[in-house]
């Protein structure tokens, strides 16, 4: 099936068709219905990231399957799937183990190949997971997010008698609260400069306590007011900013967990002398695995992780430019859009 969208070259010019690609062998072509706008989009549209040109990004989609290449099976044209966007190479060690995310030939749609800010876009089959008919795909488009956090959260072995400090309520941070809380944790303190929309979806999705750092005197002493005067045992980083670094390991407990879950594009400055003294457990988590993504789209089916509060605003895939518009003014939270 010859698959075709409307582009128009510039202004004064007619709108035409633009083939679009058939996939090739073990690929399909989806449909895409909708695609958030990551944290890691941004710095890829100001030209931080250093990404392939030209490209089109968007790697948190979901749509309908709209042609198979040779050789798939399991699937037909208008399945609805949800899309992960690591592809391993499936010939190193990695991949052997189902450690995708590790493979040093790594490749992820909208960062190294084409994405879904488009009407179509190819993937490989092995890459989708069928959206179940009570989801919605703005739900489908937001397990990438989901599992980004996740993967760091099922490593870090929660205990009912853990307090987790959140810095960071982006759409990362807040489905870190959610993914947390889902755990059973005793209690879940969210740390942002100021209290905005993200600290009242923060409050609205499990927050025990929200804490404005931007306000405090000492956020060392506003960590203990908030958790009955001691420190946290568990610390996620969901910022991606070099200069939380100091304030995490200041109010980690003696040997807490920190987990690290933001994308630097900047080196970050600290002491490694309080890693050292107060034992504290670092990891980072990168991307997920396709059984974390799975995992992740099962805790969105079961109502554990809402993704309702995070998506502040759905636009039509045309607005781009306001849907970034809202998130640089910090008017958004996460930003669905339409193709």
């Amino acid at each position: 099936m010859k698959a075709v969208v409307k582009e128009s070259p510039g202004p004064g010019f007619a709108l035409r068709d633009v083939p679009v690609p058939e996939p090739p062998a073990g690929w399909v072509r989806v449909r895409v219905r909708a695609v958030g706008i990551c944290g890691t989009d941004i710095p890829i549209f100001e030209g931080v990231r250093k990404v392939p040109y030209p490209l089109i990004p968007g790697h948190e989609f979901a749509g309908e399957v709209d042609a198979l290449g040779s050789g798939v099976t399991g699937w037909q044209p208008g399945d609805r799937v949800a899309v992960g966007l690591v592809i391993g190479c499936g010939a190193c060690a990695a991949c052997y183990r189902g450690e995708e995310n590790r493979c040093e030939r790594i490749t992820e749609i909208g960062i190294h190949i084409n994405g879904a800010f488009a009407e179509y876009t190819l993937a490989p089959a092995k890459t989708l997971h069928r959206l179940p008919d009570h989801l919605s795909f703005a739900d489908g488009a937001s397990v990438d997010p989901v599992a980004s956090s996740y993967r760091g959260i099922r490593r870090l072995n929660l205990q009912p008698q853990d307090d987790v400090a959140i810095f960071g309520l982006g759409p990362i941070g807040l489905y870190a609260l959610q993914a947390v809380r889902a755990h059973g944790v005793r209690r879940v303190i969210a740390i942002t400069p100021r209290r905005g929309l993200r600290g009242e979806v923060a409050c609205r999705t499990g927050a025990d306590a929200l804490i404005e750092s931007a306000a405090c005197a000492d956020l060392v002493e506003a960590v203990r007011a908030a958790n009955g005067g001691a420190l946290p045992t568990v610390i996620i980083e969901a910022t991606g900013q070099p200069g939380v670094f100091a304030d995490l390991l200041r109010v980690a407990a003696p040997g807490a967990r920190v987990l690290l879950l933001g994308i630097f594009h900047a080196q970050a400055m600290f002491d490694p002398a309080q890693i050292i003294r107060k034992e504290l457990r670092v990891e980072g988590s990168f991307c997920y695995t396709w059984d974390d993504f799975a995992a992740s789209l099962d805790l969105i089916a079961r109502g554990k992780v809402r993704t309702t509060p995070v998506i502040t605003h759905t636009l039509p895939l045309t607005q781009m430019a306001e849907a970034l518009d809202l998130i640089h003014r910090r008017e958004a939270v996460k930003v669905i859009l339409q193709p």
